[in-house]
């Protein structure tokens, strides 16, 4: 089959939308389908099937862009997935069958033009999401495995004495309790990812003796050999005081999983989902009862107990097989 996907981010940018996108578009190519991809064009994204493209206010109107670069591809598809609403609103204009991807923030903060989201999410074909909690969010959709790579036996346990952050670093991602929590715990703590929270958590950590490093964002490859020498990995994110912008999965967190690395959480969003037999914290701004909690229950039988739900329900070609069936 001919598809053609439109999206904002690719690899090899970072991020969940663009780990989404070139996963989904490997798998698709080596189960047997032609696909062409309509990206914003960006430093090193691949030739090779890949199409960059520009326009003003990219990031507000990327579908109209995406769209007018690729409306004669997207004429002659079998299937149209916009990986996010808005790299759709052009194509959904089209009598072609759109497929849409609930990702995240795009749906869990109120959108800019909800018009515009409505129109697209009522004209698609299909409507996915990566967790249920925005499927609930985006008003329905069918949730999709998380496509990771799988390792083919989990990893041996750490038992390093080192906690691991990966996120992107805002004040919304949980950063200052994943470094009190370190703090209270007295084990050494990572965090892979960079923005503009990162200072905050540096001098926080300096402020109060947590050791912690900050490794910035790293290759997917360098972010695989540090999850493998975690005892565990924490995503403690925040809603903000509205309610909105809830953490969509945590994509992280299932990578981990997929690894044999035990995961760590709280009820914000769909990190619940992400957790899956990991734990979830009752108060994660209660650093030492959190701390304590952690302690009580890490073990090393958890990493295996992980990449076995893992194995059972996500994976890319469990996510390919979700898209190629209609």
């Amino acid at each position: 089959m001919r598809w053609v996907v439109l999206t904002d981010d690719h690899p090899p940018l970072m991020g969940g939308v663009a780990a989404f996108t070139g996963r989904v578009v490997a798998g698709l190519r080596a189960a047997g389908h032609e696909v062409s991809v309509f990206a914003r064009a960006r430093p090193g994204l691949p030739s090779d099937g890949v199409h960059g493209v520009i326009g003003p206010r990219f990031g507000r109107h990327a579908g109209t862009w995406l769209g007018l670069r690729a409306v004669g591809a997207i004429r002659g598809a079998d299937r149209v997935l916009a990986t996010t609403w808005v790299a759709g609103t052009f194509a959904a204009r089209l009598p072609v069958p759109l497929d849409v991807v609930a990702h995240g923030s795009d749906v869990t903060r109120p959108p800019v033009r909800p018009a515009a989201f409505s129109r697209v999410w009522a004209a698609a074909d299909r409507r996915f999401a990566l967790s249920a909690f925005l499927a609930g969010a985006a008003g329905g959709a069918v949730v999709l495995p998380a496509p990771v790579h799988i390792a083919p036996d989990p990893v041996a346990p750490a038992r390093s004495g080192t906690w691991g952050l990966v996120a992107r670093a805002t004040p919304w991602k949980g950063g200052g309790r994943f470094v009190r929590l370190c703090a209270a715990a007295g084990v050494r703590g990572v965090v892979v990812g960079d923005g503009p929270a990162l200072p905050q958590w540096r001098a926080l950590a300096s402020s109060i003796g947590a050791p912690v490093r900050f490794l910035g964002a790293l290759p997917p490859g360098a972010v695989r050999d540090v999850l493998v020498g975690l005892d565990a990995v924490f995503l403690l994110p925040r809603a903000r005081p509205d309610g909105s912008g809830a953490e969509g999965l945590g994509l992280a967190l299932i990578e981990a999983a997929a690894l044999g690395v035990p995961a760590v959480g709280c009820d914000t969003g769909g990190v619940s989902e992400a957790v899956g037999p990991g734990l979830i914290l009752a108060d994660p701004d209660d650093a030492r009862a959190s701390a304590a909690q952690v302690q009580d229950w890490l073990r090393p039988s958890r990493g295996g107990r992980a990449w076995s739900w893992c194995r059972q329900q996500h994976g890319v070609d469990r996510t390919v097989a979700a898209l190629a069936s209609f």
